[in-house]
């Protein structure tokens, strides 16, 4: 989760950006034989073998485009898709989840549950090699993303 900078798409620029400088990412040096040396930026990266090449860098920076107007079942490698508001009811019990309910789920998800509370999990609701994301708000007003998927193997 990180704070909302203007627009969706400029917070997960953001985010990739920062995850790629911080090598928030895989990096496997025996790979370089094969697919030159370590990029240096994400747009070196991206342009790479290794940005173009599965299965990548197992983090954000293998998702690059935000897409709407789609199904779940429709999104492709790389893309990022809102939850919908139907999804968010059934994970948090509300269809305008806050940070604080964000923050619940995450520690939550993963654990046996006694059966009460919404069914579905995070992860149920990504495929593989993208990813999804949900606006928040905490308690002060603050707007905040949630980005979460699965790349690589």
């Amino acid at each position: 989760m990180v704070e909302f900078e203007g627009s969706v798409e400029t917070t997960f620029a953001a985010l990739r950006e920062r995850a790629f400088a911080t090598g928030d990412w895989l990096w496997d040096p025996e790979d370089e034989p094969k697919k030159g040396p370590k990029p240096r930026t994400l747009a070196e990266w991206e342009e790479s073998e290794y940005g173009n090449d599965y299965p990548g860098a197992h983090s954000i920076v293998d998702v690059r485009e935000i897409v709407s107007g789609i199904e779940l079942g429709q999104i492709d490698q790389g893309e990022v898709l809102a939850l919908t508001e139907s999804e968010a009811l059934a994970i948090f019990g509300t269809a305008t989840p806050s940070v604080a309910d964000w923050n619940r789920k995450v520690e939550l998800d993963g654990k046996s549950s006694d059966g009460a509370g919404p069914g579905l999990e995070l992860w149920d609701v990504v495929e593989r090699d993208s990813g999804r994301f949900l606006t928040l708000s905490d308690e002060s007003g603050g707007r905040w993303v949630a980005f979460w998927g699965m790349t690589g193997d």
